[in-house]
């Protein structure tokens, strides 16, 4: 059955991915951790906690879970969101909330390789985008299958560690990124930091090394601080993620331009 060609206005497809400016069980192949925060006898330095952390990072980003996020975002908004991610199967879902000031939106969105599917919460009906026909990098249409929720990129910015309980660690983050790429939330990449100074976070982990939330502080030159927290669960479980039956098809201009 040939589906319906369906306008695929930027709000739709940006729901997941809006740019604010900010201007002021676990599978048997993964390691565990080499240096667990509960065996460890002494206070680690810097860099132990920084090596043991980015372990945790790597190794929860690098299997399937899902994730909540919630916080605060510039101009009166508060995101709240929930998602799921697939990495080895390339398969990811996610529904997202954007409310208060004036822009509010919210909508779902699930990508299955390179077929990408998103739906307004005002929407019955889901669009379908073939990722392989965009012809340039639009910020609308465009994932990235190599740090999708924006996990990858927080830990490259990450300036400074220290553990501070047996499953705790907090530290410094340059929010601006590489490029002021966004990447926060986590899990909900939405936030473009401009001239931001570093910020701190606080990091938990699980008893088996897994990440199971992450909390960020943003100081704006306007308006109040910002508290984002991404809390992460089932890492190495089964998930079910499948494409929406009967998708109409994006407008073909969208391919063209």
């Amino acid at each position: 059955m040939k589906h319906r060609a369906t306008l695929l206005t930027p709000a739709l497809a940006g729901i997941l991915f809006l740019s604010t400016g900010c201007t002021g069980s676990a599978e048997p192949s993964q390691p565990r951790p080499t240096a667990r925060a509960d065996t460890v006898a002494q206070t680690p330095t810097p860099d132990t906690a920084r090596a043991e952390l980015g372990e945790a990072l790597r190794r929860s980003q690098g299997v399937t879970h899902r994730y909540a996020v919630r916080g605060n975002l510039p101009e009166g908004q508060n995101i709240k969101g929930t998602g799921a991610f697939d990495p080895k199967t390339r398969r990811f879902q996610a529904t997202i909330a954007v409310t208060g000031g004036k822009y509010p939106a919210a909508g779902s969105r699930i990508v299955i390789g390179n077929d990408s599917y998103v739906r307004p919460a005002d929407e019955k009906d889901w669009v379908h985008v073939d990722l392989k026909r965009l012809k340039r990098d639009d910020p609308f249409l465009r994932f990235d299958w190599i740090d999708p929720t924006g996990l990858k990129t927080f830990t490259a910015t990450i300036t400074s560690v220290q553990r501070t309980g047996p499953y705790t660690y907090t530290g410094r983050f340059d929010p601006d990124g590489k490029d002021t790429k966004s990447f926060l939330p986590v899990g909900a990449p939405s936030l473009v930091s401009l001239g931001m100074p570093l910020s701190p976070f606080t990091i938990t982990t699980d008893d088996q090394g897994w990440v199971t939330s992450i909390k960020v502080e943003l100081t704006p030159s306007k308006g109040p601080k910002l508290t984002l927290t991404t809390t992460m669960s089932g890492h190495g479980k089964p998930l079910k993620i499948k494409a929406p039956a009967g998708a109409g098809e994006a407008a073909d201009f969208y391919y063209d331009r």
